[in-house]
């Protein structure tokens, strides 16, 4: 006599669990797609960087600047033949007199910090970049408007005292000088960056409280590649100065312990 075991599965029927191969299915469908969006997304990204033109640059840069950026001024036939530093020169009071610093070259400061580091940190062209983005903005001027910017930015209020420039008086003066109201409203807007930067950094490399800054952008042309091993340079050092600047208002203690870690770390002290 045959016996068959109670609930077998009837001819044709496979046994296991149908609902979770489907499940796992759906699973690595959907991890393909998040992958592909993924690789998509980067590849946009890296195209729209690594094309010198292109109509989604200037949206995508303003995202991804800070963590994804080319600059073609490494290549041929745009290289970059001039190293710019940034420079800056501080004042301060001691028994109501003002005291000058003597120049202090910040970029080189970062970059002596990052020397010997396979992979430095980005802050370590701060000022290197800035240089090159202020000295743009600043070319972008009318003749007249370069000359003025180049002189103080100061004004006397009575009695020996001084404060800076009203920023609407400023701008009505510069933009009667001629050229672009655009050009002159980005020059200024770095200029009163570079005014706060030079006066946080200046607290907390001198320890003082600083009433005046100002800043040079040092023009280096290394030699040919010929004359890479000479001593003798082929071209002088050269310089754009600017004016004497007041801050409207001193860094905060945050911003001057944030400085005060800063030059710790690129100075030792």
């Amino acid at each position: 006599m045959t016996t068959t075991a109670e609930g077998a599965p009837e001819a044709g029927v496979s046994e296991g669990r149908p609902s979770a191969g489907r499940s796992g299915g759906v699973t690595a469908a959907v991890a393909a797609a998040v992958t592909l969006a993924i690789v998509l997304g980067y590849a946009f990204v890296a195209v729209s960087f690594t094309i010198p033109t292109s109509p989604t640059r200037p949206a995508v840069s303003a995202a991804f600047s800070p963590y994804f950026s080319q600059r073609w001024n490494v290549f041929a036939p745009n290289i970059m033949k001039v190293n710019r530093n940034l420079q800056i020169q501080v004042q301060w009071r001691e028994d109501g007199e003002l005291q000058r610093s003597e120049w202090i070259d910040v970029t080189d400061t970062e970059f002596t910090s990052a020397r010997g580091i396979p992979t430095p940190s980005r802050i370590s062209k701060n000022s290197f970049n800035a240089a090159q983005a202020f000295l743009m903005r600043y070319q972008a001027l009318g003749e007249e408007q370069r000359d003025r910017v180049r002189d103080t930015f100061i004004r006397g209020v009575g009695d020996g005292a001084f404060a800076p420039m009203d920023p609407e008086a400023l701008l009505t003066e510069l933009d009667g000088l001629g050229g672009s109201r655009d050009a002159l409203v980005k020059y200024l807007r770095y200029d009163y960056m570079l005014v706060r930067f030079a006066s946080a950094f200046g607290t907390a490399y001198f320890d003082r409280d600083i009433e005046r800054v100002r800043w040079r952008i040092q023009h280096d042309r290394p030699n040919d590649f010929l004359h890479r091993f000479d001593e003798e340079r082929q071209t002088d050092l050269s310089y754009t100065t600017f004016g004497w600047r007041q801050p409207a208002v001193g860094p905060s203690d945050e911003v001057r312990a944030i400085y005060d870690e800063v030059i710790e770390r690129y100075t030792g002290r």
